[in-house]
């Protein structure tokens, strides 16, 4: 446990005294929580618990090792859950990456090449005449330009649409598809986002996520 937090009870995974995640979460549900927190699913045993919480009436909050929203959706099935159960118990999945922030003491603005900003995958007409920022490097900084870090996110709302593609094994393509018709914002579209609001550096977001095909 890396902090005490009033009101909540926890419980650390100790393996090699049989206190597994499964095993946790088991007696936890005898304790008749209002929420859970599974610090993370990792194999089948634990996902199935996990989700029967969720079906039964509790709040679940949980993490899963993914690049993406998209690949969570396979990372329940490749660990052998049955997609309408976990689809009945999911209600959204949220990815977030750290990007660093400019350095507030030394911040000034910067001119990128043409040739730049289209392997970045940003329309020339748009983004031409838009401010961009790094930081010079000072003492506050440590000369680096950036100073703390801030998140990107991208939020998939499990809409009935969705739900149907997900029971329907349809390919992440068209699940991606629609959930951009329904307004979702992607992890690099979040990243572009903050280098326009001179929150970070378009070096940094490039580093961080990927330009979408």
């Amino acid at each position: 446990m890396e902090y005490q937090i009033k009101g909540i009870t926890q419980i650390p995974v100790n393996e090699k005294k049989g206190l597994t995640f499964a095993r946790g979460l088991r007696s936890i549900l005898r304790h008749d929580p209002d929420k859970i927190m599974v610090g993370e699913i990792r194999d089948h045993e634990t996902a199935q618990i996990a989700i029967n919480a969720a079906l039964t009436g509790h709040l679940v909050f949980t993490t899963v090792h993914a690049n993406n929203v998209l690949d969570v959706l396979g990372r329940f099935l490749n660990m052998g859950v049955e997609p309408y159960n976990f689809v009945a118990a999911m209600n959204c999945i949220l990815a977030q990456r750290l990007v660093r922030v400019i350095c507030e003491h030394c911040k000034r603005p910067v001119t990128h090449a043409e040739s730049y900003l289209l392997e970045s995958g940003l329309n020339l007409d748009a983004w031409s005449d838009v401010p961009f920022y790094e930081g010079a490097g000072c003492f506050e900084c440590g000369g680096t330009g950036y100073r703390g870090r801030t998140a990107i996110h991208e939020l998939l709302d499990l809409s009935d649409r969705i739900r149907e593609l997900i029971l329907e094994k349809r390919p992440s393509s068209e699940i991606k598809r629609v959930a951009r018709e329904e307004g979702m914002l992607f992890l690099r579209e979040s990243a572009v986002a903050k280098a326009k609001a001179g929150i970070t550096t378009l070096k940094e977001i490039n580093k961080v996520t990927f330009v979408e095909g």
